[in-house]
């Protein structure tokens, strides 16, 4: 934080080689990462190296030639360059492409500056074109345009819709609707960015002399934007937001002053409370579980999200409720259990800070995510974290609420003895589906995220899954689940590749979500896998289990299967199959291959 708060290059560079010493498993994952620009970007690297690698990652950077978008991408092929970095960005500015609407009366206005702005929002749509073809899989950020910092008759700038203002925002309307409807495109909205930095940012002295733009507080400002837009593509988000009642849903305590001496409403400080309310809500909304972790009476809780008018939020609303008087880290212990989630999905909050002490020393894993008991405070650190982005919002994050919701009656328990019956009064329905453009972004999702059942626990990136996918004898599959509670979407991913000769088929990799383990979902698509091995009359199977600190449930899975071990050393143990027999499909799983 040092280098960040100084503003100062040596001290960046001193940090990076101090960053540098440190041992590759507490740097994060591999992030490679090609900039594309019409400015110049060299004095920006250092800054922005430092600031991946605080996502924390093990971050390379590649610059492209400066203004050779479409030029550089062409050269590229997806056989070389799509394996050597993780994602492509795009930065631009009006500067260099659209200069004409900085002086848009002398440039034909208003007929030719609208032809100029269907120009650029042409030029974009091949340069993504463009991209898809060379570099298949890798993920491309298109930059917004920010406003010109410098320029003079700001007013009459935003009185017409071919004006400066107007232009820029249709092009950037587009680049929005580009990323809406192109798969693997995503907005690097540097006119967010810039609106929020204001003038600071920019230094017409450097821009003029270097073709820089940047203030040295801009180029700190940028990097650490780039840094957390580039964030989700390699660290999964949060999944649990874990949160106190009193003081924090809303202002008091319930259990002593009673309803009437509850603060919420839409005067302050009760308008806080609402509006923490309705950004956990719209978390909740996107695939956050939320879970309440609160000392009182559960009565008098429930009387409060069922009799206060302003309330937003529901009692059903949260998935784990936890209210009682045991130390709140049990609790949320307990709610970790339960869920079958790791603490280190779990963030908390709580306006005590005797809470939040005592959280962080007994589980560590958990994130604090307040440092203040301040109303304002805490909703300003859920306007700040990010550790709730996302690049994209799937059906299966829609579902989560209600997938976690019905996971007591979905448990598979004694019943009786009788297991296969109860797995079939599930009524469970599976689908087997390629691994392709539909599904990719739950896919890779689910690569990054998943840990307990995962066999090899490796983090492909878009581009590796689609060249697994595409390799010639490959079969890269996806189960997608159905009960009678609802659909599940897809809970599992196994992708295999095959020799030259394709006689011999290697498990890449192979995992479940934990919301669907017990259920036999593994063995359905295991036995889909060895079918469809069989029809390419593949010889062998050779598959392998990698041993982390979270996945031991699946340690002898293979072994249940029925493989051969053939090695077993530093934590990975290898196996064979062959032949390969008729596969053995779960009777209670209604299957669609």
């Amino acid at each position: 934080m040092e280098a960040v708060k100084s503003g100062s290059l040596p001290q960046v560079r001193r940090t990076l080689r101090l960053i540098d010493e440190l041992d590759p498993q507490y740097r994060g994952r591999l992030l490679n990462i090609e900039l594309l620009s019409t400015f110049n970007l060299e004095p920006l690297l250092p800054v922005l190296q430092l600031a991946l690698n605080c996502i924390p990652s093990q971050a390379h950077i590649q610059l492209g030639p400066l203004d050779d978008i479409e030029g550089h991408i062409a050269r590229s092929s997806s056989s070389g360059s799509s394996a050597t970095f993780n994602a492509r960005v795009v930065l631009w500015r009006v500067e260099e492409v659209l200069p004409e609407v900085l002086y848009p009366i002398s440039s034909g206005f208003p007929e030719r500056v609208v032809a100029l702005v269907n120009q650029l929002v042409e030029r974009m749509e091949r340069i993504i074109s463009l991209h898809q073809s060379r570099n298949p899989g890798v993920p491309l950020f298109l930059s917004t345009l920010p406003i010109p910092v410098h320029l003079t008759n700001p007013v009459l700038a935003a009185q017409h819709s071919a004006g400066l203002f107007g232009s820029i925002a249709r092009v950037n309307r587009h680049v929005y609707e580009l990323a809406t409807r192109a798969d693997g495109v995503y907005v690097l909205d540097v006119a967010f960015w810039a609106a929020l930095a204001g003038k600071g940012y920019s230094d017409a002295t450097v821009d003029f002399l270097a073709r820089q733009p940047l203030s040295a507080e801009g180029q700190f400002g940028l990097a650490f934007f780039i840094a957390r837009s580039l964030r989700p593509l390699i660290v999964p988000r949060r999944k649990v937001l874990a949160l106190d009642l009193d003081n924090t849903l809303w202002g008091g305590v319930i259990g002593e002053d009673g309803l009437n001496g509850v603060v919420l409403g839409h005067d302050f400080p009760g308008n806080v409370y609402l509006r923490i309310q309705r950004e956990l809500l719209e978390l909740r909304r996107q695939g956050v579980l939320l879970v309440i972790v609160s000392k009182n009476n559960e009565a008098d809780a429930r009387e409060a999200f069922e009799c206060l008018p302003d309330m937003i939020l529901k009692w059903d609303d949260f998935v784990v409720r936890k209210i009682n008087w045991d130390h709140k880290y049990k609790n949320l212990r307990e709610a970790a259990r339960e869920l079958g989630l790791g603490l280190d999905s779990f963030v908390f909050i709580d306006d005590s800070g005797y809470e939040c002490e005592q959280m962080r020393q007994f589980l560590p894993e958990v994130l604090i995510l307040n440092e203040s008991p301040d109303a304002l405070q805490l909703l300003r650190a859920i306007w700040e974290t990010d550790v709730f982005d996302s690049l994209a919002l799937s059906d299966e994050d829609r579902r989560r609420h209600q997938d976690y919701t019905a996971r007591e009656a979905r448990e598979v328990k004694g019943h009786g003895g009788d297991l296969e019956s109860f797995l079939r009064s599930l009524q469970m329905e599976a689908t087997i589906e390629r691994v392709q453009s539909s599904n990719l972004e739950r896919v890779v999702t689910m690569l990054g995220k998943t840990n307990q059942f995962n066999l090899t626990t490796r983090r492909h990136s878009r581009a590796q899954v689609q060249a697994i996918s595409k390799t010639p004898g490959a079969i890269a599959l996806a189960l997608r689940l159905r009960d009678k509670f609802g659909d599940q979407g897809i809970v599992a991913v196994l992708l295999a590749v095959c020799d030259p000769d394709q006689a011999t088929l290697k498990v890449d990799s192979f995992l479940v979500s934990c919301r669907a383990l017990g259920r036999g979902v593994e063995d359905a698509l295991w036995a889909a896998t060895l079918e469809r091995a069989r029809q390419q009359k593949v010889r062998r199977l050779e598959a392998e289990y990698v041993a982390t600190a979270k996945n031991a449930i699946v340690a002898e899975l293979y072994d249940r299967f029925g493989l051969q071990r053939t090695r077993q050393d530093n934590g990975s143990t290898c196996y064979f199959l062959q032949p390969i027999g008729p596969p053995v499909f779960p009777s209670w799983i209604r299957l669609e291959l």
